[in-house]
Parts: structure tokens; sequence; C-alpha cells
């Protein structure tokens, strides 16, 4: 059975499942669905066309689902999906889409968002991703699997985090980290592999010692991305790893960070 507070406010449009809890002073508006499991904390703000996976936690605070920070934003009905078990920590945020850009916030599943983050408009966050604490994405950034992003960075509209990337704390991310690397400071550049978080992930030893010769050629060689992109393609045993690193690398919009 749905446990609501009796302070809470819950419109009864909302979409609940069976077994989910409201805690005391939350506001839960008409348009939103919650799965089965979540569980949302005290003083919780949610908004919008928005959709909750199943067995999330969403702790005390946290605005979800309002309207994106636009001057353009005329409060059209766009969404924000969060997928199953994710966890958001105590006063972040995460806005709902644009119709200037996808018209969707999309969180995948597992993701750890940690308290006072924000995540703006139409950003992409795919699965088991950690934001940490007063980290901010701004609009339309993608950020692939399993990446950190450490404390109190920022991260300019439109830039791009590659799978199982870490950004260390404090950085000014202004152009796209590719998979697997580790960046920091502002301007936030590359300095070598996160080769501590791809064996936790189970990458075996061969593939990264191929990602290891590709960044060589990309950032120690003193060749520009596109002389880089064809040795490793000529001299690098190709692999999956690989393969990703240099598709992530030919759609840059925005030239990595080197």
């Amino acid at each position: 059975m749905t446990q609501i507070h009796p302070s809470a406010v819950v419109a009864p449009e909302a979409k609940l499942a069976s077994d989910c809890r409201i805690d005391a002073f939350s506001v839960i508006g008409p348009d939103v669905v919650v799965g089965s499991g979540t569980i949302i904390g005290s003083h919780v703000v949610i908004e919008g066309i928005t959709e909750i996976g199943k067995r999330c936690q969403i702790f005390s605070h946290v605005v979800l689902g309002t309207a994106p920070q636009i001057f353009q934003d005329r409060g059209e009905r766009t969404k924000l999906v969060i997928g199953d078990e994710t966890v958001i920590r105590e006063f972040a945020s995460v806005h709902r889409g644009s119709v200037k850009g996808r018209g969707v916030t999309a969180l995948g599943c597992r993701n750890y968002i940690m308290a006072y983050a924000h995540i703006a408009h139409d950003c992409i966050v795919h699965d088991d991703v950690v934001v940490a604490s007063q980290a901010g994405l701004a609009g339309h950034v993608e950020v692939e699997a399993r990446a950190v992003i450490g404390g109190q960075t920022g991260i300019h509209q439109f830039v791009r985090i590659g799978q199982c990337a870490m950004v260390g704390a404090c950085s000014a991310v202004l152009q796209d980290i590719p998979p697997f690397l580790k960046a920091q400071g502002n301007r936030a550049k590359c300095y070598g592999l996160n080769t501590v978080g791809l064996r936790r992930h189970g990458m075996s030893e061969e593939a990264i010692l191929r990602l290891k010769q590709a960044y060589r050629l990309l950032f120690l060689s003193h060749l520009n991305t596109s002389q880089a992109l064809d040795r490793i393609a000529s001299e690098v045993t190709s692999c999956p790893e690989i393969d990703h690193l240099m598709y992530f690398i030919k759609l840059s919009a925005r030239g990595i960070a080197r």
C-alpha cells in the first residue's frame, strides 16, 4: 500500500505505484509517475511530466522536473525521465527538457547523484554514473555509462563525458572527455587512463594495454587528432574499447580536452 504522509501534497492525477512512499511536506504534481518501491523523502518537489523508475531513493529537499533555466521557456510540456534504482541526495536538482533541445532530460539506471548537484535541461546521463556533490551539468550535456564526475566540477553545455571516464574535483570542463580517461583542471585536460576504474569494471588487461597505446598516440605523440586516429587505426589492434574510443572522438563537435 502506498504510504503518503498526511502533510504531503500529492495531486490526485499523479500515478504512484502501490508500494512507494512519500514523506512529510513533499509536493507531487499531477503529471508525475513514481515506480514501485521508490522512496521520496521529506520536502521534495516533483513537477512537470516526470517519470521516476522502480526502487529509487529521493532524499530530502530534492527538486525534480521543474522548468529549464532558459530565457525562452514558456512552460512547455517537456519531460524528465529517471531510471530504476537511482539515488538522488539532498538538495540536488534535475530540470526537465526544453523545446529547443530534445524535450527530455534522461537519467538511466543506478545513478548516484550526490548532494547539491545540478543536472540541467536536455542532459542525457547513462547508467551507473556518479555525480559528486555540488557538481553542475549545463544544458545538453551527455555522460556515458560508469563515468564519475568529481565534486564542485562544472561541465559546459553540449560537452560529452565518455564511458568510464573520471573527471577530478573542482574542474571546469569545456571540451569532450574521451572514454576511459582521467581529466582534471580549469580548463580540464586528460592525463592518462582511468586504470583503477577500468579494472573495477572488469576490463581485461589486454584491452587496457591497447588503450594505453591509443592514449600515447592521442596525447603524447605531438600528432593532431586526425593523424592520431589514423595511427591508432593502423597500429593498435582493434577491440570494442578502441572502436568506441575512436567513434566517440570522431563524433566530437567541441573537440577533446587535450
